[in-house]
């Protein structure tokens, strides 16, 4: 969160057929980062990841990181805002 203000928002972790796999509120400090271990959350899972949120538009700064240890493969990717 860059911004000046307290961020409140929701992860949504979504599988591979479209279906919730998990869900998760969060509060933002102004300056501060979020940090989520979906091993407890969501294991076993693949998918995707959609975060809601009540600061202004296009206002946070995201990236999903995904680490696969037996293989090492990891993914690294910004999250993006949906244009209005």
């Amino acid at each position: 969160n860059p911004g000046p203000a307290a961020v409140a928002g929701h992860v949504w972790f979504w599988r591979p057929d479209g279906s919730l796999a998990a869900s998760l509120p969060f509060s933002l400090d102004p300056r501060a980062q979020l940090v989520i271990d979906t091993s407890t959350l969501a294991p076993g899972e693949g998918g995707s990841v959609t975060v809601s949120h009540d600061g202004p538009y296009a206002g946070l700064i995201g990236k999903a990181v995904a680490v696969e240890p037996l293989r090492g493969f990891s993914l690294d990717t910004p999250m993006t805002y949906r244009p209005r």
